[in-house]
């Protein structure tokens, strides 16, 4: 688990051991645990729980910065903005 946590870019917490039960905590980029819930059950024999909770914001540090093109008008195109904001009311 440790190692897929990694590869996620996951920073791992010192695993705990509560009984029959290990516990496994530690902070991944948002964009990976979809990723890493779908490889927990085969590495788990679907017995691994994955629970997860937004934490914090944090700079980008590796990779490329990720871009999203605009849905809608652009509003610092204020002439066309408001040309389009206008139609829809």
């Amino acid at each position: 688990m440790l190692q897929l946590l990694s590869r996620r870019r996951g920073l791992p917490k010192v695993p705990a051991q509560r009984g029959a039960v290990c516990v496994v905590e530690g902070d991944i980029p948002a964009a990976q645990v979809h990723a890493l819930g779908q490889q927990l059950p085969g590495l788990t024999r679907g017995e691994g729980v994955l629970e997860s909770e937004f934490d914090h914001y944090a700079p980008i540090t590796a990779g490329p910065v990720p871009q999203r093109t605009r849905t809608d008008h652009n509003p610092l195109n204020r002439k066309e903005y408001l040309k389009h904001v206008v139609r829809r009311t």
